[in-house]
């Protein structure tokens, strides 16, 4: 159950977060929070694997998901422990990926409930539709549900079906058929400049900063054409003057965002604006349209038959579950010693992946512990010294393109916390593939029968020269 739980919630937004919205209109408050939550955690994970990591972005995110949801004063609390919200606040400076992976658990613990019960009415919907043959699927929460709130849309939604009021506009980005109907829309309307410029702004974020001519020419095109007083500065702007102010603090940033590339924090904050006053004027107009609810449906049943159909794999993502389970193995001794030998069975290089993830872990404690610069200078170096610029041939001892590990050799003397993020990335993608077989294993072998095993087979099958190459590690891991 739990498991279905987590693909449905990855696929929602395709479904007009359907789920998102039975828990925002059941009334209970802590069912809201969490899924909330648990959406802003994706986008704060994402931000790790964008090219161009701006860590001042990422910093800031973090502080306003610790502020929303597990500070004392928080808005939206989810009831996280003091010890839970003790460990978020002692490593929030610098914010790694993995810092909100116990409070996401207890987000998902807390989800269960309204998603069993989500399903229980769907499944009595859907065995009406067989019997009956004409009953359409429910709103996610019946009006005349006892804990229902009622409709909580403005008024420029109240002609758009209560089963698709959760319906915006990232739900139409899946569907690119749908964007060319709602562009045609807005041409009607004269509004179309609203969906352009986001999506020009989008491209332009999407842009890798090493292209640095192409994101000159967008960023230029985007400060002609929308950043001007005929648009986002203009008389019928969608944002308010505060927000305007918010943007351009001054004339001067405005004429040095004619010469130099927007920065990709104001281009995220005119995107939501754009976002917020499309989705409140002009989605709720086009989804009222009788031959919307048609292609409605077809959306929400979709979700449905992923959740109903194991074998529509096409729908379904990664959960998150399992990459919060597997960093536990990993930072678990025991567990992970027993990983360490069964992936040293399957590449020269996966039991040095999994020392190179533990060794960067530690590195991100250095920085959470705020150590002198010589200290943190000297972790550094060692990590590169074995597994990225070792002494021993082959120079690279883990399992990452040798560009990537070029870059880490450029941004040494950075001292920055993320010096190691693509490369501990990479290895614990190529780490994760593993995972499953590893599962059944430990589920068909007792521990400590399992444990002798694995040792045995990882120290036969090496060769004379992998076993010289582990010894050596073995002697550097005392000084990392």
């Amino acid at each position: 159950m739990e498991n279905k739980m987590l693909r449905a919630l990855c696929v929602d937004l395709c479904a007009g977060l359907y789920f998102t919205n039975f828990c925002e209109q059941s009334g209970n408050q802590l069912w809201e929070n969490a899924v909330n939550l648990w959406t802003d955690l994706q986008h704060y994970h994402k931000l790790f694997y964008q090219d161009g990591l701006d860590p001042y972005r990422v910093q800031r995110e973090a502080q306003l998901l610790y502020s929303t949801y597990l500070s004392s004063s928080a808005r939206r609390s989810i009831g996280v422990g003091e010890e839970i919200r003790r460990e978020v606040y002692d490593q929030l400076m610098p914010a790694f990926e993995e810092l909100f992976d116990k409070v996401e658990e207890h987000s998902l613990s807390i989800l269960l409930e309204p998603w069993t019960l989500l399903v229980s009415r769907d499944k009595e919907s859907f065995e009406k539709v067989e019997q009956g043959g004409s009953t359409l699927l429910p709103s996610p929460v019946s009006p005349s549900t006892p804990f229902s709130k009622g409709t909580r849309a403005p008024d420029s939604w109240s002609r758009v079906s209560p089963n698709f009021q959760g319906y915006r506009l990232g739900s139409l980005l899946r569907h690119r058929h749908e964007i060319g109907h709602f562009m045609s829309f807005l041409q009607n309307q004269d509004a179309s400049i609203h969906l352009t410029c986001w999506l020009d702004l989008e491209q332009y974020r999407r842009t890798p900063h090493k292209d640095e001519t192409v994101r000159q020419e967008r960023s230029s095109h985007i400060a002609n054409k929308y950043l001007s007083g005929t648009y986002f500065f203009g008389s019928d702007s969608p944002a308010t003057t505060e927000q305007q102010n918010d943007v351009c603090p001054s004339v001067t940033w405005f004429k040095q965002s004619y010469l130099e590339c927007l920065s990709n924090p104001v281009v995220g904050e005119i995107q939501d604006v754009v976002r917020r006053h499309i989705e409140k004027k002009w989605l709720p107009l086009f989804l009222s349209t009788a031959d919307r609810l048609i292609l409605l449906y077809s959306v929400t049943f979709d979700l449905c038959v992923s959740v109903w159909k194991p074998q529509a794999q096409s729908l379904w993502m990664s959960s998150s579950k399992e990459i919060l389970l597997f960093r536990r193995i990993l930072l678990n001794p025991a567990t992970c010693l027993q990983f360490q030998h069964f992936v040293s069975l399957k590449g020269d290089f996966l039991e040095n992946n999994v020392l190179f993830w533990l060794e960067v872990q530690r590195y991100k404690d250095l920085c959470h512990s705020h150590s002198d610069e010589a200290t943190i200078q000297q972790k550094i170096s060692t990590i590169i010294n074995c597994f990225i610029n070792s002494s021993m041939p082959p120079a690279l001892q883990i399992d990452i393109p040798p560009a990537q590990a070029q870059q880490v050799l450029e941004k040494r003397h950075e001292l920055g916390p993320y010096i190691f993020r693509e490369a501990q990335m990479s290895v614990f993608s190529a780490l994760l593939t593993f995972w499953p077989e590893f599962q059944e294993l430990s589920s068909s072998v007792q521990e400590d029968v399992q444990c002798d095993l694995l040792f045995r087979k990882s120290w036969r099958g090496r060769s004379p020269v992998l076993k010289r190459r582990r010894r050596g590690r073995m002697m550097t891991k005392t000084t990392v």
